[in-house]
């Protein structure tokens, strides 16, 4: 298994879809927003998940079980090599009779249907499993618990230059298709922040530093664990700049060979800017933050995120 853990507007999708346009893998979108898993595990340790490796498993098998629509239903949708052609129509026909029962105020009926695998019958008989990549913004503060389970996990964690998560999490609020930031709670009960002293510098009145400071936190409870569990942690704004060759590399450090497919989506990917939550974006984009933000509000992220080297390592380049 593949799981890519990131904050949100970091590039996330489009890495994850890049995984998924391989003939040999199934990707499962953010399944933990369908199940939080409350029932298993808290979203923020205070002290070191000892003693939740049971829960964990258990959570990360109901997590690759998961085929709700909103899990399986975010295009583009790609051939595959354990499914027929036949099989791709039906399951493309399905999710899209999914959306449309969403569209017409039936969102709880279209949450019954599943929209399963359909894999071909002489390749489940021959025992081979596609590789499963699942892609979760949610799931930084389970990150450790997630790799102690005992389960089989290449562990991807992707950071966003900090101001370019911050720029594009505000021009979302400024749009009206994200959220005010919420305050940041047990976020700073955690490790990392007890070690920063987050409690006593946060102005959470503010949202740049209420959104760098979450940014760090997250992705500091994340890094280390992953990082000893001997996962990847990549830079999206890397990624971004000269996507075919690096994207090319991680498939072969995870065992993935290179596919045509794949090649295809990050060319489309890089045609042009699309919507907010689009996967087209063009070169340069991931730097935009820099003509578009106010170099006051620049400042106060970098000091924010230069409490840690997993901030100083993107200011470094400035």
């Amino acid at each position: 298994m593949i799981f890519i853990f990131s904050s949100p507007r970091s590039g996330s999708t489009w890495l994850a879809k890049a995984f998924g346009s391989h003939p040999d893998t199934v990707y499962l979108h953010e399944p933990d927003i369908v199940d939080r898993g409350a029932d298993l595990l808290p979203f923020w340790f205070e002290q070191e998940p000892a003693g939740y490796e049971e829960q964990a498993a258990e959570y990360l098998s109901r997590l690759c079980a998961n085929r709700h629509l909103r899990t399986t239903g975010v295009p583009p949708f790609f051939r595959k090599r354990y499914r027929s052609e036949l099989g791709r129509l039906l399951r493309t026909g399905a999710i899209y009779l999914g959306k449309g029962i969403e569209r017409a105020g039936y969102a709880s009926l279209a949450a019954k249907l599943p929209i399963p695998d359909l894999r071909r019958r002489d390749f489940v008989k021959s025992g081979r499993e596609p590789t499963l990549v699942i892609k979760s913004v949610s799931a930084l503060g389970r990150a450790e618990a997630f790799l102690r389970s005992g389960q089989a996990i290449s562990a991807i964690l992707l950071l966003r230059h900090p101001c370019g998560y911050v720029n594009s999490y505000l021009q979302g609020v400024r749009m009206g298709v994200m959220s005010k930031p919420v305050v940041l709670g047990k976020l700073l009960e955690t490790r990392s922040a007890q070690r920063l002293n987050a409690k006593a510098l946060v102005h959470d009145s503010e949202y740049v530093e209420r959104l760098a400071w979450e940014w760090l936190l997250a992705n500091l409870e994340a890094s280390t664990a992953i990082a000893e569990a001997g996962g990847l942690i990549l830079s999206y704004d890397d990624l971004a700049r000269d996507p075919e060759p690096k994207i090319h590399a991680l498939f072969t450090a995870l065992g993935l060979e290179w596919s045509d497919s794949t090649s295809q989506f990050l060319s489309a990917s890089s045609s042009g800017d699309g919507s907010y939550y689009s996967l087209s974006r063009s070169a340069g984009a991931a730097d935009r933050w820099i003509s578009q933000m106010d170099p006051k509000d620049v400042e106060r992220v970098r000091e924010i995120a230069c409490q840690d080297d997993i901030g100083r390592r993107f200011f470094r380049q400035d």
